[in-house]
């Protein structure tokens, strides 16, 4: 049995939130499934994990599996880490906008550059009652409206307000937009070095990396959907000087070369569409 679907937040988090997600997977089923394992790639995105029945586990390099808290808050990756799933995994996933995990918690998001904080750090046992009621609730569509409801009131009570800087962290997830880092800066009503800054507390990583995996997330997307366009292509569509430079990013971010793009699992690239 599998279900996976995205919902958009309400109107009220719509400034915080980009979009909901939810992944339902039961190995018990007996259905001819894939291996519950998969490589994240580096990726921009912040979030907020609700792991409601069986906890996931971390596999790093070592291959020693790290179980993760049922409720997790994750900022960018810029290396790849696998993930063994639960045999019964059904995953709540709050996407924040770029800055938007920093606008509610005040955290410094170098914290969560490829690592992942138990939220009852932040919310206490009051998260205990969030999973009771995801595990009682009638739908799925329940279990959204549970934790929208729940993000609103943390909202309502703490939330920074909005700035230039978050809005700019925005427009640069958009992988056709090309301005410079001073032009960026400028659109922030920052100085280069206080943009930077900023961008690294809120964010977690620099402007420079930032835009480096939104246009290899974007190299990505292109050969999922357009699977007969070869890497040269691609690297050329995204502005690369050379498919070198992509396998170059490869190395890097996803640390197998292109030609595995198929045959590794993947988040979002493969059978399954998030993680």
């Amino acid at each position: 049995m599998s279900f996976y679907k995205q919902f958009m937040p309400p109107t009220a988090l719509a400034g915080l939130i980009r979009a909901l997600e939810i992944y339902r997977v039961d190995w018990n089923s007996g259905e001819n499934l894939p291996e519950p394992f998969i490589t994240c790639l580096a990726n921009t995105e912040q979030c907020l994990y609700f792991y409601v029945n069986d906890t996931i586990r971390i596999v790093p390099e070592a291959h020693v599996e790290v179980p993760v808290p049922p409720v997790v808050i994750t900022g960018p990756k810029n290396k790849p880490v696998g993930l063994l799933f639960g045999k019964d995994h059904l995953m709540v996933k709050v996407i924040f906008h770029p800055t938007g995990t920093y606008r509610l918690l005040g955290l410094n998001m170098k914290e969560t550059v490829n690592n992942g904080l138990d939220a009852t750090r932040f919310w206490g046992e009051s998260l205990h009652d969030i999973l009771y009621q995801l595990r009682g609730a009638d739908s799925y569509e329940s279990m959204i409206q549970i934790i929208s409801a729940f993000i609103e009131a943390k909202f309502d009570a703490r939330c920074r307000p909005q700035e230039p800087i978050d809005l700019v962290a925005m427009k640069m997830l958009n992988p056709l937009t090309d301005h410079s880092q001073e032009e960026w800066a400028a659109m922030a009503c920052l100085s280069l070095r206080q943009f930077e800054r900023n961008f690294m507390t809120r964010i977690g990583i620099t402007p420079k990396l930032f835009i480096r995996i939104v246009r290899f997330e974007h190299a990505m997307k292109i050969k999922n959907d357009h699977p007969q366009k070869s890497w040269s292509q691609i690297a050329e569509e995204c502005g690369y000087t050379d498919s070198s430079h992509l396998l170059r990013e490869f190395k890097e971010f996803a640390e197998f070369p292109p030609s595995r793009f198929y045959l590794q699992p993947t988040s979002g690239y493969s059978d399954f569409p998030t993680g």
